[in-house]
C-alpha cells in the first residue's frame, strides 16, 4: 500500500513529494544564509515543509510562483528569528541596565545577548566573540544554540 500512495504522489501534477524533491535544497540554502547554522536550517525546513503539508490543498498551485511562495512559508517560519535579530539594532538590545525591546532577547542572559546580536546583527564570528569575551570558541557556539533554544521555547509557548 505504501507503494501505492508514493507512485500516486508521484503522478499528481503537483505534489509536496515533487516539491521537496526540487525545492528542499534551495529552501536549505536560504534559510542557512540566515540562520548561518546547518541543524537550524534543517529544523526550520521541516517546520516548513510540515506547515505546507497542513495547507497544500488549500494553495491553488497552478497561478502561484512556487519558490516565492516556498520562501514565504519559510519567512513565516523565521519571523520570531529575524524578529529578535532586528531587535538588536537598538543599543538596549545588549544592555542590561535599559532592557531590552524583543520578547526573546528579553529572554536570553545578557551574555547569550551580546553573543546572539554581534554574531547576526553585527556580523561577527564566533573567533571574533570568543576572543572579546575571552571565552573559548565552543562556549561561544553553546550560547547560540541556547540563545535559538530561547527563541523556538518562546515562539511555542
Amino acid at each position: 500500500m505504501a507503494n501505492q500512495d508514493t507512485a500516486l504522489l508521484q503522478t499528481k501534477p503537483i505534489s509536496l513529494y515533487k516539491l521537496y524533491d526540487v525545492y528542499a535544497g534551495m529552501l536549505l540554502g536560504y534559510i542557512l544564509e540566515i540562520v548561518k547554522d546547518k541543524q537550524q536550517a534543517e529544523d526550520y525546513l521541516i517546520k516548513t515543509f510540515s506547515n505546507i503539508a497542513q495547507q497544500f490543498n488549500e494553495i491553488n498551485w497552478d497561478n502561484t510562483n512556487t519558490w516565492c511562495l516556498l520562501q514565504r512559508f519559510a519567512k513565516n517560519e523565521l519571523a520570531d528569528f529575524t524578529n529578535a535579530v532586528a531587535a538588536c539594532e537598538t543599543p538596549a538590545a545588549t544592555n542590561a541596565r535599559h532592557g531590552s525591546p524583543n520578547k526573546y532577547l528579553d529572554r536570553m542572559t545578557d551574555e547569550q545577548k551580546h553573543i546572539f546580536c554581534n554574531f547576526y546583527y553585527y556580523q561577527k564570528t564566533t573567533s571574533q566573540l570568543a576572543a572579546e569575551l575571552n571565552k573559548s570558541e565552543k562556549l561561544v557556539r553553546e550560547s547560540l544554540k541556547e540563545a535559538f533554544v530561547i527563541i523556538k521555547r518562546s515562539h511555542d509557548n
